[in-house]
């Protein structure tokens, strides 16, 4: 990440919308804001070399936990008392980004090497297990109806009802499918 001191009118009209939008603060209260396309940190000019290393290592850090007091929970509590709310929640907020973009590619290189394995049960003349179309659907719609988000709401509760159907029938808990 590209470090990059700037005077407070310097901001892009992005940044300065960001803080005042999201973070409620004026331009002249600002001290770091992460472009995270770019993998640019704009720091304010009077900002310690210290600090800046500091903001570094938040937005760097490799692991969910930051936040904790054996992480970086302790030099957080400094930022939030010296240079207030809305610099510590921008730190926070770009950890939280590389991190999604983290588990993503995570997520992305696991399907490449699963994917193909699927694709070659379901194009095989004796496939492992068959399936009945009509019980996925029900099993989708079931979890579809529930109406509620996952978690981070990345997808919906039908592929978590199928995913755990797939568990259950992995595991043995459910026997042969196409026999229930």
């Amino acid at each position: 990440m590209v470090v990059k001191k700037i005077q407070p009118v310097e901001l892009s009209a992005n940044l300065v919308f960001r803080l005042k939008n999201l973070y409620h603060a004026k331009r002249d209260e600002f001290i770091a804001m992460v472009d995270n396309k770019r993998e640019i940190l704009f720091v304010n000019k009077k900002v310690p070399q210290e600090d800046i290393d500091g903001f570094l290592e938040v937005i760097l850090f490799p692991e969910y936990g930051v936040a904790d007091n054996e992480a970086k929970g302790p030099f957080l509590d400094y930022v939030y008392y010296k240079y207030g709310h809305h610099t510590c929640r921008e730190l926070l907020d770009a950890h939280t980004w590389r991190m999604k973009q983290k588990t993503e590619q995570k997520a992305k290189d696991t399907a490449k090497t699963i994917i193909p394995l699927i694709e070659k049960q379901i194009d095989s003349e004796i496939p492992i297990a068959n399936y009945d179309e009509a019980l996925l659907q029900q099993i989708y719609c079931a979890g579809y109806d529930r109406k509620k988000k996952t978690p981070k709401n990345i997808t919906d509760f039908g592929s978590v009802y199928l995913f755990y159907l797939g568990c259950l029938v992995g595991t043995g808990l459910v026997k042969e499918v196409e026999n229930i």
